[in-house]
């Protein structure tokens, strides 16, 4: 496992050396709708995980490495839209409170068939708030920043173990 000099222990960084390696880490079905930044220089090292978003906010992307991993994984979560009011959510990775414009549902294509929905951060910054709210606590993150990478990692074993379509 490859670590930052100044990060936590449950923290990797890995690389990025190309367009073409950054699309081949999305499932096919998410490659057909993949809007890459423009702003991207290659090669780029990721700390923990690389998450944007495309213009219009319909889809946001999260590239993600386990250390066990051979390489990076990407998946393409679609904004769901609720109407109404605005509401408080929690979000279910990082615990974070927020409105329904910084915690939505995001859903996923597990195939053609089946979608799942995780009420989550709308920017993915689970860790960045993981940080902050140790920082502002006195904490060590350790503990939450594992949980957090145990959900993702557990986001992509459930679309690795899903049926293709």
């Amino acid at each position: 496992m490859q670590t930052s000099e100044t990060s936590y222990q449950t923290e990797h960084v890995f690389s990025i050396s190309s367009e073409e390696e950054l699309i081949s880490c999305f499932r096919e079905r998410d490659q057909k709708k993949l809007l890459l930044p423009d702003n991207l220089k290659y090669p780029f090292n990721v700390r923990s995980y690389f998450t944007w978003k495309e213009p219009s906010g319909v889809y946001t992307y999260l590239l993600f490495k386990m250390p066990n991993w051979d390489m990076p994984r990407g998946v393409a979560f679609k904004r769901t839209h609720t109407g109404g009011e605005p509401t408080g959510g929690l979000c279910n990775w990082c615990n974070a409170y927020g409105s329904s414009e910084d915690i939505g549902l995001l859903s996923v294509a597990m195939n053609a068939n089946v979608s799942n929905s995780y009420l989550i951060c709308q920017d993915l910054r689970c860790i960045e708030k993981i940080e902050e709210s140790a920082m502002l606590a006195g904490k060590n993150p350790d503990k939450n920043i594992a949980d957090l990478f145990s959900k993702m990692s557990k986001l992509f074993e459930n679309l690795s173990g899903s049926k293709k379509d």
